[in-house]
């Protein structure tokens, strides 16, 4: 019940991020920002989880592969990141637009890949983002764009993510101790021995604080 109702949820959400998506507004992969590609990256892998899955008829595995993407690297993370910029961005800025356009394809894809293990769910998702009334099982789950795959971006990215799990941890213990409440009332400082592994990337969008300062060196102890 609760992995059908995190699903359900997810499709909502997606439905409603979506609404009234274009494909003028759709950026190419090369327009995306790091999280975006890293995103596509992480739809590509599971896609091909759940293709394998299906064709061996192990529908465990495959609800397994989506669930946890859905819960873990989707909601958890890219939504939770994105969600300023998909609530406060100009309609027109890259960030909003990118974000859309990731929504837009995992969207279809998810109901897609659903429909087989909920197919009352996936038709009432699918009669949701394609008001044309075709039945969802006689849709063809498409083939994934050959770009959608940046093993450089993933690798990037999972080291951000590294960077992100101390600084998200940090978070807590100050929430613990009751100094804060939410992580937008933090601006912590990040001691890094390289600190160009994080050039280019805004730490506090990743982390979900007001500002992250950057400095070089073990930090105090």
């Amino acid at each position: 019940v609760e992995t059908y109702r995190k699903l359900r949820n997810t499709l909502r959400y997606l439905l409603g991020a979506t609404a009234g998506f274009t494909p003028e507004e759709a950026l190419s992969v090369a327009e995306m920002p790091l999280i975006e590609r890293w995103m596509l990256h992480r739809i590509a892998a599971v896609d091909a989880t759940v293709r394998a899955a299906y064709a061996d008829f192990d529908f465990r595995r495959a609800l397994a592969a989506v669930t946890e993407f859905t819960n873990v690297e989707f909601s958890a993370l890219y939504a939770d990141i994105r969600k300023d910029a998909l609530y406060c961005d100009a309609p027109d800025a890259v960030r909003r637009r990118a974000a859309r356009t990731v929504m837009h394809a995992l969207r279809d894809r998810l109901i897609l890949w659903l429909a087989p293990l909920a197919p009352f769910t996936a038709q009432e998702a699918w009669g949701r983002a394609t008001p044309d009334g075709e039945a969802v099982h006689g849709a063809v789950l498409p083939d994934v764009p050959a770009d959608w795959a940046a093993p450089e971006a993933a690798a990037r990215m999972e080291r951000l993510l590294t960077i992100r799990r101390v600084l998200t941890g940090a978070l807590e213990l100050e929430r613990r101790d009751k100094r804060i409440g939410a992580s937008l009332e933090a601006a912590p400082v990040l001691w890094l021995p390289d600190p160009s592994e994080v050039e280019g990337v805004d730490m506090a969008e990743l982390a979900i604080t007001s500002a992250v300062t950057v400095k070089a060196g073990d930090g105090p102890a």
